[in-house]
């Protein structure tokens, strides 16, 4: 096998081909712009600078520049606010292929899209009409902090209901790409145990029209965020913990309330939400091992890039086939095992990209080390008792 031509994983060759004649509708022709501007992004930016974007201080702006200037970072809004409306299917597709080529980019951006749709979705208007246009060419960007809901025990972030809103207080861990992002969607615990979203900027001097209803004299409460968290993987995703004192939050910028089951049944639907990233690693790590096998002549690495890229389809076609039968009756008992396969896959993937490389692999310059930190990140990503045991039961066998 040449390893250029024949693999599919090679950059760029994954591109589903249309014969010439063949009718392209208005919805096969937006995926095909999406996943061509991403690959085109990943190939020329983002795997260009995958050492310098992981090893600074914080978020490699060039990156995110390069996306929001494809319109990319709009990927999950309406055009009619300046997005591209995709697909899920679409957006699972767009991420495996920036994680193919830089994990923390594709990881901080990621934070973004979610948090839009919330805010997409709130009854506030004004609210809409403010942010989304901005939050759909990147000139803004939103995190999320509210994974913390899934921890049992004694809620860390708690929102009280008072006269024209509410008061946060308490410590709303994991909030990532604070600096380039200039606003949060946090989620906090009621004093009866349901969860409340609310959108809260970094600065409100940046929205004064939003927050007019607010007196220079009322006590608004505090913000403040801690000094980047120390981390073995992602660690230029300048993520920190935020730190609020009685914020207050007026009614108007309320995304939305739930409660545990609801969040609990989320999770389960949107269990495979999570594979794009170790799938894109996992290419990644398989891109390693051909270039090592043709550069060194090692007919073991090529075996093993063969086996893994083999592999890679076959744990590819069933997150595609249970993304599409999410109301099966037996969807989650297979979507959680998939998704430990995928977890798995990405960890030897790596490690294989590791051995093959010999000592150079332990330079912080070299791909092969980068991704075995990413593939311990997937890991643990959106992790729940279900995850965690499923993939504990992946690694004995």
């Amino acid at each position: 096998m040449n390893s250029q031509q024949d693999s599919s994983l090679v950059a760029g060759s994954d591109v589903i081909g249309l014969a010439a004649h063949e009718p392209i509708d208005t919805k096969e022709r937006t995926r095909l712009q999406v996943l061509d501007a991403a690959r085109k992004v990943g190939e020329s930016v983002l795997g260009l600078n995958a050492v310098v974007a992981d090893r600074a201080v914080g978020p490699w702006l060039p990156n995110y520049q390069a996306l929001a200037k494809c319109g990319l970072l709009g990927l999950t809004l309406p055009e009619e606010w300046g997005g591209m409306n995709a697909s899920g299917a679409v957006q699972r597709e767009y991420n495996e292929i920036l994680a193919s080529y830089c994990g923390v980019t594709t990881f901080v951006q990621a934070q973004h899209h979610g948090p839009s749709r919330m805010i997409l979705s709130c009854p506030n208007d004004s609210l809409k009409r403010r942010l989304l246009p901005e939050l759909a060419t990147g000139s803004m960007l939103c995190a999320v902090s509210f994974a913390h809901l899934r921890r049992p025990g004694p809620p860390v972030l708690t929102a009280s209901l008072v006269e024209g809103g509410v008061r946060l207080n308490g410590i709303a861990p994991w909030v990532t790409g604070w600096g380039i992002m200039n606003q949060v969607v946090f989620g906090a615990t009621l004093p009866d145990g349901r969860f409340i979203y609310v959108w809260v900027p970094a600065r409100r001097r940046d929205f004064p029209e939003l927050f007019s209803v607010i007196s220079d004299e009322s006590d608004t409460g505090t913000l403040s965020a801690s000094e980047p968290l120390a981390l073995c993987a992602m660690n230029a995703s300048a993520t920190v913990e935020i730190s609020l004192n009685g914020l207050f939050v007026p009614e108007a910028h309320i995304l939305q309330e739930t409660d545990r089951a609801t969040m609990q049944q989320n999770d389960r639907k949107g269990v495979l939400g999570a594979t794009p990233m170790p799938l894109g690693c996992t290419t990644s790590s398989i891109r390693v091992l051909y270039q090592e096998a043709e550069t060194r002549g090692l007919e073991a690495a090529q075996k093993a890039a063969r086996s893994f890229e083999s592999e890679w389809k076959d744990v590819r076609s069933q997150v595609e086939y249970w993304n599409d039968h999410t109301e099966d009756e037996h969807f989650f008992e297979n979507a959680v095992r998939v998704r430990a396969w995928c977890i798995e896959l990405a960890v030897r993937a790596a490690h294989a990209a590791v051995t093959v490389s010999s000592g150079s692999a332990n330079n912080l310059t070299h791909p092969a080390q980068r991704l075995l930190r990413e593939a311990m990140f997937y890991t643990i990503q959106a992790q729940t008792r279900d995850v965690l045991e499923a993939t504990l039961e992946r690694l004995k066998r």
